[in-house]
């Protein structure tokens, strides 16, 4: 992965700034890598003399090889398992179109007794797909076709991912879980169907309301708080074009009152948006105690108010663990009267499952006086 560079505003010195740069790539480089890859597994359970009975007939009567799930790579803690996705794929190299048959869900939990499946392609997702919803099933049949307009050779660059959802009446719908099925070419004999059988994963406690990643670095001799906003994924789509203009805006909030506000940049129409971008707050040594971040993911109108897509806090009373924990790590071994070294500290970043309201204990909160 080639080095990526952010965007900062001022720093107190350009040696300083380049040496932040590099740390911080490093460390993204690193989580990105733990955040979302090695999740699920597929491996081949056909040998030759098993190949003809694990072959059945779909669609135009082609055979189909036939590939188990593997595991949940992470622990027990991290992710649970919640039943199992079995799914076909063929590339129609005439139409230029990702064939894929959604088959069936198993031992999906009975208290999710209304799911539907919904498809896309990443990073993108611009299309999306949903099967029907069976109700009172937690074993549905689906057999669903759908298919992705996109030439074989960018699929190299594609993770295919499905999320399994319960259907809930006058409510959000609940998440159950995601598979998802990255290096296509390698897992795939897309020249004819290849059916997969896959764990439906999900983490417990998270909702489907996305990821972002956050870096702390603080500097001493400048007194002053880098909030390094990297990236964000899977963010809900809130206009009827079934996109997000998402932006991050932080509050910083000391001691209850609103002292500063900043803001990144507007993503058009992306859901997956990469920012980069270095927001800088001033802190002195005796108020990082007292201070909390409140960060928003927002959606930006044109007309009428902008709409809260998440959130999540950081600081000493944040209500979420990460958020403490990120504070306390950015912060370790200073004192009132310490002067360290900045060129020895590390930003310290963390992804967060973004929340889908501010919690009550920072809504409306009132600016500070001058």
């Amino acid at each position: 992965m080639s080095l990526l560079f952010l965007q900062f505003y001022s720093f107190s010195s350009s040696s300083h700034k380049k040496s932040l740069i590099n740390r911080v790539s490093s460390f993204w480089h690193s989580a990105t890598e733990s955040k979302h890859n090695g999740l699920l597994k597929t491996s081949t359970i056909m040998d030759n003399e098993q190949a003809d009975d694990s072959q059945v007939q779909v669609g135009d009567g082609c055979p189909v090889k036939h590939y188990e799930s593997g595991f949940c790579e992470k622990s027990p803690d991290l992710c649970c398992v919640r039943g199992t996705l079995t799914f076909s794929l063929r590339y129609d190299f005439i139409h230029r179109v990702l064939m894929v048959h959604v088959i069936r869900a198993s031992g999906i939990p009975a208290e999710n007794s209304e799911p539907y499946v919904k498809l896309c392609l990443l990073p993108e997702r611009r299309n999306q797909y949903k099967t029907r919803i069976f109700k009172n099933s937690s074993n549905p049949e689906c057999n669903e076709m759908f298919s992705f307009d996109i030439s074989y050779a960018n699929l190299s660059s594609r993770m295919l991912q499905f999320t399994v959802y319960n259907f809930v009446r006058l409510t959000r719908h609940g998440l159950v879980g995601n598979v998802i099925l990255r290096d296509l070419f390698e897992k795939s004999e897309l020249s004819t169907w290849t059916e997969h059988t896959m764990q439906i994963i999900s983490t417990p406690g998270k909702d489907d309301f996305g990821d972002l990643l956050v870096y702390l670095s603080y500097s001493t001799a400048d007194r002053k708080l880098y909030v390094t906003v990297s990236k964000a994924y899977n963010l809900r789509p809130m206009d009827i074009t079934g996109a997000s203009d998402p932006y991050v805006k932080i509050e910083q909030i000391y001691q209850r009152r609103r002292v500063k506000v900043r803001k990144t940049s507007i993503k058009r129409a992306n859901l997956n948006p990469v920012y980069h971008e270095c927001l800088e707050f001033d802190l002195p040594l005796n108020e990082i105690e007292g201070t909390n971040l409140l960060v928003r993911v927002m959606d930006w109108d044109r007309i009428g108010h902008d709409d809260l897509l998440g959130c999540c806090v950081i600081g000493n009373n944040s209500p979420m663990p990460e958020g403490r924990k990120q504070w306390m790590d950015c912060f370790r071994d200073l004192t009132i009267n310490a002067i360290c070294d900045d060129s020895d500290r590390q930003p310290v970043g963390t992804w967060y499952s973004i929340l889908d309201e501010v919690p009550e204990e920072f809504r409306k909160v009132p600016k500070a006086k001058k």
